[in-house]
């Protein structure tokens, strides 16, 4: 069985968004826990250092400079110190974090990716090459970049309702999605084009997915009498489920962290207190305990397997987001045993910082799974700092930017419309509102000299 301490350590005095999109608004790596936080205007995140558990200081970082809500925050899981933000504006912006002072002085993005038409809702780093980067917007597209040059190398467009998740396939082919409009797509990451299409949960509500090292697919979502449940698929049969198990009939979405090395499943879900624990053995789910607490949680991000502590059979680390109190609660999950020695059936080898292929590599059409290294090998490379280099385009590229650039000029003339047409309509409906209320007074005005002259007359009989 797992188990989580009961006496956590907490990040105290962050206020964490309130927004209502369904992201987990955390992202941690052995250095740094970024937070989506709570901001009137424009939006901001939060970078908190992972040795210095407590209250908001001098060490913690704000970075704000958005136009809009922050959506989404991940981690790069080649660079500790690199971490990309998801916004309302249609923007993804990249931001170096230095292990001394945080965000680099001049408080601005190291790289900007524009092309998308709407809000960017969700952001996924591919789990081998380097620098490639997906992102899913409200234009019903999922975009894989270069972050290194800002160039887009392929689009997903055959969605038809909004996207609600991303997930690689294990050597980064693949990248499979979740939608509003009840389907569950896999494509080619190199091209975009559909590889698999079938029928996803049968409810509207958010579901999401998780591509397995076997090749099969997890989901978590809602089933038509609207209880939560995961589903396991084969890709080769997409019509036909190979199991499905209800957890529950709450009404949160479900967040699903899959831990390839033990083949387990931690699912949180939105406004539970809880989080749930399941091993996935010979294409079966099974349920082994959970973890409970008092409070109820906004999301919780999760710690890589580099990040965590073998001395105590530290098998994941949560990091869990109460809203309300204004907390990050840092749980640890144990497999506890007698032994003190190290347990190498709980940490074999497993992904490390360094990219199996580049960039450039998965461009030109290689693909790859992880390079692992053996747990005990990752303590040290995890004390190094790294930069991020950004590549200029030459000119002949430079159509693509101005692509992007009138996308993106397009998009706020669309949002700008939008809202004038709101405005109009809200005009509208108060000048009714006034005539009404102009209407009703002239009414009650006739309505007084009446009573007045029917009073009258009561007096002169």
């Amino acid at each position: 069985h797992i188990f989580g301490d009961r006496n956590v350590k907490s990040y105290n005095g962050v206020p964490i968004s309130k927004n209502a999109h369904e992201q987990d608004f955390c992202s941690v790596n052995p250095k740094f826990v970024a937070v989506v936080a709570e901001q009137i205007g424009g939006g901001a995140f939060f970078v908190l250092k992972t040795d210095k558990i407590g209250g908001i200081d001098a060490s913690s970082s704000k970075i704000s400079k958005h136009n809009g809500a922050v959506y989404d925050i991940r981690w790069n899981p080649f660079n500790d110190n690199l971490i990309g933000s998801a916004c309302d504006d249609g923007l993804i912006r990249l931001w170096n974090i230095t292990d001394e002072r945080g965000v680099e002085p001049n408080h601005s993005p190291v790289q900007t990716l524009k092309g998308h038409g709407k809000r960017v809702g969700g952001l996924l780093w591919h789990p081998s090459a380097d620098n490639i980067v997906a992102s899913s917007s409200y234009d019903n597209t999922i975009k894989l970049w270069n972050a290194e040059t800002a160039q887009i190398i392929s689009e997903a467009s055959s969605f038809t309702n909004q996207i609600t998740d991303m997930s690689f396939s294990a050597d980064g082919s693949q990248i499979g999605a979740t939608c509003k409009d009840k389907k569950l797509r896999i494509f080619d990451s190199h091209t975009g084009a559909v590889a698999v299409e079938g029928p996803g949960h049968d409810n509207m509500k958010v579901s999401r997915l998780r591509m397995l090292k076997d090749g099969n697919i997890l989901t978590a979502g809602f089933s038509t009498m609207s209880s939560r449940c995961v589903r396991l698929y084969d890709p080769r049969n997409m019509c036909t489920k190979l199991e499905e198990q209800t957890i529950d009939s709450a009404t949160g979405s479900l967040f699903p962290y899959y831990d390839p090395d033990l083949s387990l499943v931690y699912i949180a879900g939105k406004g539970d207190a809880n989080i749930k624990f399941f091993e996935i053995v010979n294409q079966s789910i099974y349920f082994l305990n959970q973890h409970s607490t008092g409070d109820a949680q906004r999301g919780i991000g999760m710690m890589p397997k580099r990040g965590l502590d073998s001395s105590i059979n530290e098998i994941a680390r949560a990091y869990k987001l109460n809203v309300a109190k204004k907390l990050v609660n840092v749980i640890p999950l144990k497999v506890p045993r007698q032994s003190k020695m190290f347990a190498d059936d709980l940490y074999t080898d497993t992904a490390g910082y360094e990219p199996a292929i580049t960039a450039q590599q998965f461009i030109d059409g290689q693909n790859s799974l992880p390079k692992l290294v053996p747990f005990l090998e990752l303590q040290a490379a995890s004390s190094t700092s790294k930069g991020f280099s950004v590549t200029t385009v030459n000119g002949a590229d430079n159509s693509k930017e101005l692509a992007a650039l009138k996308a993106e000029i397009s998009a706020l003339k669309n949002t700008v419309n939008e809202k004038l047409t709101i405005i109009e309509n809200k005009t509208v409906k108060i000048e009714e509102l006034e005539a009404e209320n102009s209407r009703l007074s002239e009414e009650l005005t006739q309505a007084k000299e009446e009573i007045v002259e029917l009073q009258k007359n009561g007096m002169e009989e």
